[in-house]
């Protein structure tokens, strides 16, 4: 999704730390479009299958 963002009007903010933005372990992306409205996109952990 976040690959597909600009495309769509959005640009990616904290680039240089993406996707880690949050901190280790932490797999987001943060998004702003022109009129500055942010939306983060948080991916969470894989869990084995039961």
């Amino acid at each position: 999704m976040a690959a597909e963002a600009p495309a769509h009007g959005w640009r990616l903010m904290f680039a240089d730390r993406h996707p880690h933005a949050g901190g280790p372990g932490h797999h987001a992306a943060y998004l702003e479009n022109a009129q500055g409205f942010e939306v983060e996109l948080v991916a969470g952990a894989r869990r084995a299958p039961e």
